[in-house]
């Protein structure tokens, strides 16, 4: 029944959506599909975080609770993702459980490699630095295959970048709760990495930063590139994912935590249960608002496009806090 009521719920929405959009004249549109999708057996299934895929059956995933990367199979036709067994990252934490926090997962199919993004963020409760979080890693993957080569994953970091962009670097060591640094989002497209940063939302201006793996593994630390994106004041960016006309979807929520007791101040505007989709064409700094995610319990937190044709772009969404990530199907109608 809960199920039948949330399909319900949902093919209501994306009448309410359609209709919206195109009364306001909008070029494209959004909707949710019916269509039932599990992610089975991952660890961690209240706390998935990120997904990309290598081959459009070999997937990696990402929970922002541990400090390894968990490999699953897509199967379209059952429109189910099955876990494998988890795929450890290196880690400099010495206590009993390291966390990676890792917020982004994306695939490059010109090295042939997944990324797997932390948040580069202080930790939401305490606010304290953790080393962990600062880390980018690269997880190649067997051309002929698209699996995972387990013993070749390798370690960065986006800091030193961080520190050296000044659009940024004041809200580095900054708790999240007052607009600190924060990414969530990870893609590639073009040759580049793109990162969407929840924080900080400076004066209704979103952050996404572009960036070149080959720097970031082995040139030498230097001004990143950033697009500011005009978002409303206290929202962020929660994911994006890029498309073939080398524009992106992009995801937005709250950009400042909810209070904690060690930090008991906080910017966010209310409940973290808001979740636009937006259309970013990739240059400019006008995005253009979809649809609102249907209310569930969950935080929308990842992004995978199923199909892009002509007409259409099926995207997967994932929320954190929901069992196997409460996986949800958008589509979003071209012009």
């Amino acid at each position: 029944m809960k199920h039948l009521k949330r399909i319900s719920t949902c093919l209501g929405f994306a009448l309410l959506t359609s209709c919206m959009a195109q009364h306001a004249g909008e070029t494209r549109r959004m909707e949710i599909l019916d269509d039932e999708w599990h992610l089975a057996g991952f660890e961690n299934p209240l706390d998935l975080s990120g997904i990309a895929t290598s081959n459009g059956r070999q997937v990696l995933v990402g929970s922002d609770e541990s400090s390894y990367v968990q490999p699953g199979e897509m199967d379209r036709g059952k429109r189910r993702i099955e876990s494998r067994a988890p795929i450890a990252l290196p880690v400099k934490a010495t206590k009993k459980k390291a966390e990676t926090d890792i917020e982004g997962v994306a695939f490059s199919p010109s090295d042939h490699a997944y990324y797997v993004v932390g948040s580069h963020g202080l930790g939401k409760k305490k606010g304290d630095f953790q080393p962990d979080r600062n880390v980018i890693c690269r997880v190649p993957v067997d051309p002929a295959t698209g699996l995972v080569k387990k013993g070749h994953i390798t370690r960065g970091s986006l800091l030193p970048w961080l520190e050296k962009t000044p659009v940024l670097a004041p809200y580095l060591m900054k708790p999240l709760q007052q607009n600190g640094l924060n990414i969530e989002g990870l893609t590639w497209s073009g040759g580049k990495l793109f990162f969407g940063l929840r924080a900080p939302n400076n004066e209704g201006r979103g952050v996404i930063v572009e960036a070149s793996p080959r720097e970031i593994f082995g040139g030498k630390p230097g001004e990143l590139k950033t697009y500011e994106i005009d978002i409303p004041k206290g929202r962020g960016f929660r994911e994006i994912a890029a498309l073939k006309d080398g524009g992106f979807l992009l995801l937005t929520g709250n950009a400042s935590a909810e209070a904690s007791k060690k930090i008991p101040l906080s910017m966010a505007p209310g409940p973290d249960t808001h979740f636009d989709l937006l259309y970013w064409p990739g240059s400019g700094s006008q995005a253009e608002k979809l649809g609102t995610l249907p209310q569930n319990g969950g935080k929308a937190e990842a992004l995978l496009v199923l199909e892009e044709s002509a007409g259409y772009i099926d995207v997967l969404v994932i929320f954190d806090g929901l069992p196997g990530g409460g996986p949800l199907v958008v589509r979003v109608q071209k012009r």
